[in-house]
């Protein structure tokens, strides 16, 4: 449920209150889905920062699949996996955050 927005000077909808329901649902102000194309299959990536940010950034998974098949022909993607996997798992183990979420 929305609750309050908040519109900047150019007029366009910048920021929204709304809640979470029962099932998890978060909803996003129309007047932002209209503008960012999201539709109702779209993917969000999901990411929590420290200071309680919560961030969804819209993606576009078949362009990242077709871009990877182009970037990784005739490599070897189980041996890629498992390193990014490791490098992964070894940074949480230090408590660094992923790079997306650096600032």
């Amino acid at each position: 449920m929305l609750i309050r927005s908040h519109y900047g000077i150019s007029g366009r909808m910048v920021e929204a209150i709304t809640t979470i329901d029962k099932a998890g649902r978060v909803v996003i102000p129309k007047e932002i889905r209209e503008r960012m194309n999201l539709k109702e299959d779209s993917a969000l990536l999901v990411a929590e920062t420290k200071g309680g940010v919560l961030i969804l950034k819209k993606i576009d998974i078949k362009e990242i699949a077709d871009r990877l098949r182009v970037e990784l022909k005739g490599r070897d993607v189980d041996e890629i996996a498992r390193r990014v996997e490791e490098e992964s798992n070894e940074r949480v183990r230090r408590g660094e955050r992923p790079k997306a979420l650096r600032g």
